[in-house]
């Protein structure tokens, strides 16, 4: 159990200490030197033969753990979306890897053992696309992908934010050294990139010249996202649609927060806005959903020990999407207050579910608000806040707030992806 728990700790020890004593300049020269290698002339040669191209796309996190994560919710509706919208010229693979084993097909999405377990090897034209939030396999079996590249592949990654990066204060100290190997490495190889957004775009290529002084020989497209939880459930998981799962009473009025907790999400600020607004008297109630997750140890206390805990506040963190969109049919409206986002997935599946919004004052939030957002000030104190949320439920309720949902879908994203990489 001791040699597990200190696996991490030596398995990032060499990046570690690289990352603290290497300057730009290096990562620069290690970059550059390795989009100059001559072998990567290989991927522009033409296609072998006839045979349809074939498309691995990375699933190495969702397939061995799939948490549910607003992240693994997108990975599983593009995965599936790929297989309706791929034409004759695709081919889909699905593939992922492990400490032990490259990357290989798996049968994802059914659960089919795994019968060839032999490492995956490219014709001219095929592409490997990093769906997957793949850290670790990504970083440990760099050498087979660059083996994919000469042998003719093209390596494409999905970026979701460059946060760990820009705010690493955020995250766990090995999540930010692992984000940091990751882009690296894929800054070396990648032929493009696509993004969640116009800001992840414009943050990529700002971090990518910044830290690596890499400016251009790759491309990138903007992927726009679909809003539709239940485009991403596994058939296996599929049950009658009427059949009621949620675990609290949804016939009394609540506002609703989704998110794994952690410090950019800002649930702090919302709970004390609440808890304001219950000083007062208030019957407002707040919902959330999703799982606990790093440096949140005082705002984990602060709920179970909140007088309002199990009445006007209830925190749920295993909440399976046909909940999940329960609750969202079910909420008089949704509450955004992230300090960073790449995205932001919940405000836009709370506009498909023709939900009101309340959103922290970001450029990134700003774009839907022609969608029915509402805004409070990004830096807020606990009563402006609790009165803009007081307003809000008021505007909302009295039919005040008009809400036009997103016409992107997950099907869309995935002719998007497939153009890209044509």
């Amino acid at each position: 159990m001791r040699a597990i728990t200190l696996r991490p700790f030596f398995d990032l020890l060499p990046y570690r200490i690289d990352q603290a004593v290497t300057g730009r300049g290096l990562r620069a020269w290690r970059v550059q030197r390795r989009r100059d290698e001559p072998v990567r002339i290989a991927r522009n040669n033409a296609r072998a033969s006839e045979e349809r191209r074939r498309l691995y796309v990375d699933l190495a996190v969702i397939s061995q753990n799939d948490a549910g994560t607003g992240i693994q919710r997108v990975v599983r509706a593009l995965a599936l979306a790929l297989i309706e919208e791929a034409s004759a010229e695709w081919e889909i693979r699905f593939v992922a890897a492990n400490r032990r084993r490259p990357y290989h097909v798996i049968s994802w999405p059914t659960a089919a053992a795994t019968t060839n377990i032999a490492a995956i090897k490219a014709r001219p034209g095929d592409v490997f696309f990093g769906l997957d939030f793949s850290l670790d396999t990504v970083r440990i079996h760099r050498r087979q992908l660059a083996g994919f590249q000469r042998q003719g592949g093209q390596l494409w990654f999905l970026i979701c934010d460059l946060l760990p990066v820009e705010r690493p204060e955020w995250f766990s100290p090995n999540n930010v050294i692992r984000y940091k190997a990751w882009l690296e490495i894929i800054a070396g190889m990648a032929e493009g990139f696509l993004c969640i957004s116009q800001q992840t775009e414009d943050d990529l290529r700002r971090v990518l010249a910044d830290r690596f002084g890499l400016e251009g020989g790759f491309g990138t497209r903007i992927v726009p996202m679909g809003h539709a939880i239940m485009d991403s459930v596994l058939q296996t998981a599929l049950i009658a649609p009427e059949e009621p799962c949620v675990r609290f009473d949804t016939g009394q009025p609540f506002s609703l927060m989704v998110g794994t907790l952690e410090p950019r999400k800002g649930h702090a600020d919302i709970l004390a806005a609440f808890s304001e607004l219950w000083r007062q008297g208030s019957e407002h109630r707040l919902v959330l959903v999703g799982r606990m997750g790093w440096q949140v140890e005082s705002l984990r206390d602060s709920i179970r020990n909140h007088p309002e805990h199990g009445s006007k506040l209830l925190w749920f963190d295993d909440v399976a999407d046909h909940e999940l969109e329960q609750i969202y049919q079910a909420c008089e409206g949704v509450i955004i207050a992230s300090h960073a986002e790449g995205f932001g997935l919940p405000l836009i599946e709370a506009l498909g579910h023709n939900k009101p919004v309340l959103a922290r004052d970001l450029p990134i939030f700003r774009i839907h608000e022609e969608h029915g957002v509402r805004y409070f000030p990004a830096a807020a104190e606990a009563k402006e806040l609790g009165n803009c949320i007081h307003d809000w439920i008021g505007e909302a309720r009295a039919g005040r707030v008009t809400v036009t949902p997103p016409t992107a879908n997950w099907r869309g994203a995935a002719g998007t992806i497939l153009a890209a990489l044509n």
